[in-house]
């Protein structure tokens, strides 16, 4: 029994994982967020993703993801999920003009296999969720990455300088 349960436990461990855990933006009152759930932040608007644990920032900045999947101090396994077979992982953002209002990150079953999908609402209100495979044994796909503006413009230059040899 007991190896059974090892080498479940070690198939599990081999499947690629995806972030799971809702951000919740700027947030006021950081010291009772242990108290919380999700189902008092969303209460009846039931299509709003929300998944556990929930998640502050010192400075209401959104998380750095990749410092969360390289802390070995922290217990990561809180944070991740297992993308099983016909699930993906899934980053779903709420802006509201031009700043993140909050993100849900988790593994869900979706009809896309990959790419960001956008809807603007009426009240100016943009949702997007982003879908991808992670890959075994890397960070998850669903952390997504930015570019900080100066980085951009050297890999526009880049780009540019690139296509102006290519002529």
């Amino acid at each position: 029994m007991w190896l059974l349960l090892l080498m479940l436990h070690k198939l599990e461990a081999e499947l690629p994982q995806c972030f799971h855990f809702t951000w919740l933006g700027g947030y006021e009152n950081k010291s009772n967020i242990m108290k919380e759930t999700c189902e008092q932040r969303v209460g009846d608007f039931n299509g709003i993703p929300c998944e556990m644990p929930l998640v502050v920032t010192a400075n209401d900045t959104v998380p750095d993801v990749r410092t969360l999947w390289q802390n070995e101090s922290l217990n990561r396994e809180h944070y991740l999920c297992q993308m099983s077979a016909g699930f993906s992982c899934v980053k779903y953002s709420y802006i509201f003009k031009g700043g993140i209002q909050n993100i849900t990150y988790m593994c869900a079953k979706v009809n896309a296999s990959s790419g960001c999908y956008r809807q603007t609402h009426a009240n100016g209100m943009k949702l997007e969720a982003c879908v991808c495979n992670s890959r075994l044994g890397l960070m998850p796909c669903n952390g997504g990455w930015t570019l900080h503006p100066t980085e951009l413009l050297l890999y526009s230059l880049a780009l540019l300088c690139t296509l102006l040899i290519a002529k």
